[in-house]
């Protein structure tokens, strides 16, 4: 659930608490209004727990507004009156799937699945500071000098699917499956540790790192490594 700005068409969190909650974590409730379908609704959401070590992709809930569903399997999914018209981002049986508009309070998946989570999706973006990574002209800053990052080595924990690069409009995949993976199945196995990346950004004064996920799964960004050169 993110905290959404105050802008026309944008979810607006208007009122938010916080209350004892089952076990060791308490439980965030919140009145969001949300645009659906053209209206604006109030609606009553709680946030989901989170387990940092979680690595059961069937449980992931990186959705707003979203529900659950377990059961036999089905291509039916029902009750979704509260996102009628909205275009929902779905998780089945802990992999993604294509995106489907809600009528009539339902959509019908692509294939078959026991688990589902449906819901709107939201992008987790993350951008760096201008980088100084120091100049040899009299040990000065790099601030204002032209540099290119070559690569980038992101430390990550239980991460699956994200993207990198030097702005939003110029990211690359960064690749989590091989060529033997089934794409209606989940990774099998989640990243933790180093990923070494080829950086698209070309020379400039800047040297932004974006990292973006805008899939329904988890990204957890321990520490970022750049590899550049600057030109005096």
């Amino acid at each position: 659930m993110r905290l959404a700005v105050t802008s026309e068409g944008n979810s607006v969190v208007e009122s938010i608490a916080s209350i004892s909650g089952s076990l060791n974590e308490d439980e965030l409730w919140c009145t969001c209004k949300r645009t659906i379908n053209g209206t604006t609704r109030r609606y009553v959401e709680v946030f989901s727990d989170f387990d940092f070590d979680e690595t059961d992709s069937e449980v992931f809930h990186f959705l707003d507004s979203g529900l659950s569903y377990d059961g036999t399997a089905t291509t039916s999914i029902t009750g979704l009156e509260h996102l009628e018209g909205e275009t929902v981002t779905i998780l089945a049986d802990g992999a993604t799937h294509a995106t489907k508009t809600v009528s009539s309070g339902g959509i019908t998946l692509d294939r078959s699945s026991k688990k589902v989570k449906v819901g709107l999706a939201y992008s987790s973006i993350l951008q760096t500071m201008r980088l100084d990574g120091g100049a040899a002209e009299y040990a000065g800053t790099a601030q204002s000098k032209i540099k290119r990052i070559s690569k980038v080595t992101l430390r990550l924990f239980n991460t699956v699917g994200a993207k990198v690069g030097n702005s939003l409009t110029n990211l690359d995949t960064i690749p989590f499956r091989t060529s033997s993976d089934p794409l209606d199945t989940p990774v099998s196995t989640f990243l933790e540790g180093d990923k070494v990346i080829e950086f698209p950004g070309d020379y400039d004064s800047d040297a932004y790192i974006v990292v973006k996920q805008d899939q329904c799964l988890p990204l957890s960004v321990l520490a970022i490594y750049p590899e550049l050169v600057t030109h005096d």
